[in-house]
């Protein structure tokens, strides 16, 4: 009977021990869940009852040279939804498809696209209608993880277009995402993809903000914590331009219907005035977000609006580069402005001729005669004499074949051939005299881009001293609204001499206000206009025009470039748009 008793007491300490060891690693566990992992677990919690959504910061605004608003920030709504919300229920999926107008599959596609999180919102609409928010708004209750925010969409007041300089910002996409997820970039920020937009994002965009609301298990909102754990954004910086708005609207008309480009600029300190590509597009329905149906149309345009011509189409130069070829000639001691070579008509070069834009030839030309009526045999003759390896290290000189570093994107370099290029593309054998005396008149492979010709025409007018050409003057602080002035750098290019600079000043006079020159169309009463035209074949239909120059001659205030793609002689419609420009801005008094 003891024995039976020692047993029973034996059995009943075990399984009191063992209730004793479960209680305290229930305990225990309770302790890591409570003590140690609390944060944790209080983080996954609200995750499922807290929700933290962004506050984009407001862009900042961007002004022309004198103050004037070219790019704002209005009001509007846009429409997220929570993947995870959208998902778990079809019925409430097919709901807010029908009340937004939306197909469960484009939801679906967008969601993918950005690529976020079950609990990332979404946007779905950008700048929603007030018919679609009132939906909404009415509907509220039976739309899980649906919700309207207030956010600010560009704008633009001032009734220039400045499409290709301005820019236009839009959502970041999985592959801008993937590039600069280590610089602090989330699904749906706002970035800029083009012009100022795009090259002055970082000042522009601010830093996000975010707001925190409560939800319940359904996803609805069911509070705001009174705004005490929301994180303001900060507000973008201003950008104020060196552009002219009033000048902007003239270019911009004049080159309305014509496909090409124009630049207008103060030399002295490299401030682009006006910059104008055509065709262009409207910024306004980027605000919006654009269909993929208008993208499409703009991107298969066979005119290529989207390209911004004044510092990407990279196109012959045709006679304008006569004036690198007489810089070589004149430096390297090739020829005196006072040697002539005589014009027939044409140019022999063994069995082929090529021929001068005048048929019955020009007789006997000097070096000022030749630019002023932009001579071809003379050309011919000079580039024959002075060489390949000249021709080209002088136009390396005056910036070709590189990008000016203007503060604008995906700027082209153009190509300026030299002989190792030559040999490259054709072999040793494969290029000739044939092709220097080509170039010579700015034909062949020479590729240039309409800023690098406005740099050549400023690096003219001021003799050598350029300055970094630049569309931003100034950007400034949103809290202390303090502003700070660009950075302008200025260098010499000391391997050309005063005297170089002379003669090509004084020939481009010529060409403007001589008799038999070839851009007197863009003369200007009592002021002293310098240029050059050009007329460069194009295989693809009419050949392009171009129009360089600056003014006034002995104290240069603009500069400018105008080319008009298959606009047949530069002396004709280049010049006459270059001539209305001189004309406007010396009535207008905008340089001074």
């Amino acid at each position: 009977m003891a024995l039976q008793d020692t047993g029973r007491e034996r059995q009943a300490r075990f399984l009191r021990n063992g209730f004793l060891f479960l209680f305290f690693i229930l305990i225990l566990r309770f302790f890591q869940m409570q003590v140690l992992s609390g944060s944790v677990y209080k983080e996954r919690s609200d995750q499922n009852s807290v929700r933290q959504i962004p506050i984009l910061a407001s862009r900042g605004l961007i002004l022309d040279r004198k103050g004037q608003v070219l790019v704002e920030n209005r009001p509007s709504y846009s429409l997220f939804l929570v993947p995870f919300d959208f998902r778990k229920n079809r019925t409430d999926a097919v709901t807010i498809s029908s009340l937004l107008g939306l197909s469960v599959e484009e939801m679906e596609t967008r969601i993918e696209e950005t690529g976020g999180g079950p609990f990332t919102p979404v946007r779905i609409i950008r700048d929603m209608d007030f018919e679609t928010l009132s939906k909404v708004e009415e509907n509220r209750f039976d739309l899980p993880g649906v919700f309207y925010q207030v956010e600010l969409v560009r704008t633009y007041p001032s009734g220039i277009r400045a499409t290709h300089v301005l820019g236009y910002p839009g959502e970041i996409s999985g592959s801008e995402l993937e590039s600069l997820k280590d610089r602090g970039f989330s699904r749906g920020d706002i970035v800029g993809k083009s012009g100022l937009e795009k090259r002055y994002d970082a000042a522009l965009r601010g830093e996000r903000g975010y707001k925190y609301v409560e939800v319940d298990v359904q996803g609805r909102e069911v509070g705001n914590f009174n705004g005490q754990r929301d994180i303001l954004p900060v507000p973008g910086k201003n950008l104020t331009t060196t552009l002219d708005a009033e000048l902007q609207g003239q270019v911009e008309m004049l080159m309305d219907t014509w496909r090409g480009a124009a630049i207008v600029m103060d030399p002295r300190n490299g401030e682009i005035l006006a910059m104008v590509s055509t065709p262009d597009y409207n910024l306004e329905p980027f605000a919006k977000g654009l269909t993929q149906n208008t993208w499409e149309q703009l991107t298969n345009d066979p005119d290529k609006p989207l390209l911004n011509r004044a510092i990407q189409a990279q196109l012959p130069p045709g006679s304008t580069y006569k004036l690198i070829l007489t810089i070589a000639a004149l430096e390297e001691n090739v020829i005196t402005p006072e040697e002539e070579i005589y014009c027939g008509g044409h140019f022999w070069l063994g069995d082929r001729m090529f021929d001068c834009w005048q048929p019955g030839g020009h007789g006997n030309v000097d070096l000022l005669n030749a630019l002023k009526e932009s001579c071809n045999v003379f050309f011919y003759n000079l580039g024959l004499k002075t060489g390949i390896d000249r021709w080209a290290r002088y136009g390396r000189e005056l910036g070709f074949g590189s990008a000016t570093e203007i503060d604008l994107p995906d700027e082209k370099q153009g190509i300026l051939p030299n002989r190792r290029y030559l040999d490259i593309k054709y072999s040793k054998q494969g290029w000739g005299k044939g092709m220097v005396v080509n170039l010579s008149v700015g034909q062949g492979d020479l590729l240039v881009t309409p800023i690098q010709m406005v740099r050549l025409a400023s690096a003219i007018a001021m003799e050598g001293h350029v300055a970094t050409l630049h569309v931003v003057r100034s950007v400034q602080e949103p809290l202390s609204g303090a502003w700070g002035e660009n950075a302008v750098r200025h260098h010499s290019l000391e391997a050309i001499s005063p005297k170089t600079y002379g003669v090509l000043k004084e020939g481009m006079h010529r060409v403007v206000n001589a008799s038999g020159g070839t851009g007197r169309a863009a003369q200007v009463s009592q002021i002293a206009v310098c240029g050059k035209t050009g007329t460069a074949q194009n295989p693809q239909g009419e050949p392009h025009s171009w129009f360089l120059g600056f003014a006034p001659y002995k104290d240069p205030m603009v500069a400018l470039v105008v080319v008009v793609e298959n606009g047949g002689s530069g002396g004709g419609l280049a010049a006459s748009i270059a001539g209305h420009i001189l004309r406007w801005m010396f009535r207008q008094g905008v340089v001074s």
